[in-house]
């Protein structure tokens, strides 16, 4: 199975360099932008099913990209619930205790942890293994977190393992088969 994985397109918190977590802004106008040239990337490209994170800036972007597709929100696919954190960057959140945990679920501040993100994630490739056949192609409209957890996926997570390098840009399309 062939999955595409989408970051939504930019937005004001992406431009300052803060962590929106799920906060629920918009895309600016470069993001909007940012669709539409992913629209016309992905137009020759017919896809079995779309799924989408519930936050607006993945929704906008899902309806620029493949319009013409019945999309399904799913929760599991949301970014990182960031508890009481508030506009911190990510190489400030790299730093707190149990941000990286793979084995507990909340930092003190309430915050998901990476571990925690990554039992969600699993559970929803689960389903779709379980869901389409072996040759299916599945477009995933989400967010760095997501797609940071995925490539732990793939990779094998560990505690070696370093999460920092991985980037996926807001108009990148990642791969992956699954």
């Amino acid at each position: 199975m062939k999955l595409y994985v989408i970051r939504h397109g930019e937005t004001l918190s992406n431009l300052s360099g803060v962590v929106s977590g799920r906060s629920d802004e918009g895309l600016t106008e470069n993001g909007i932008k940012q669709a539409q040239e992913l629209n016309r990337k992905l137009e020759k490209i017919s896809f079995d099913a779309v799924y989408v994170s519930p936050m607006k800036r993945t929704i906008e972007t899902a309806n620029i990209i493949v319009p013409e597709y019945q999309y399904v929100i799913d929760e599991r696919i949301a970014e990182r619930d960031l508890g009481s954190i508030n506009n911190r960057t990510i190489d400030e959140l790299w730093e707190l205790p149990l941000w990286n945990s793979l084995t507990e679920k909340r930092t003190a501040e309430g915050a998901e942890t990476f571990g925690a993100g990554l039992e969600r994630v699993e559970d929803f490739l689960a389903d779709l293994k379980k869901d389409f056949r072996n040759d299916a192609k599945i477009l995933l409209i989400t967010h760095s977190f997501i797609s940071r957890c995925l490539w732990a996926i793939e990779h094998g997570p560990n505690e070696n393992l370093d999460y920092t390098k991985f980037h996926h840009k807001n108009d990148e399309i990642i791969i992956y088969d699954i």
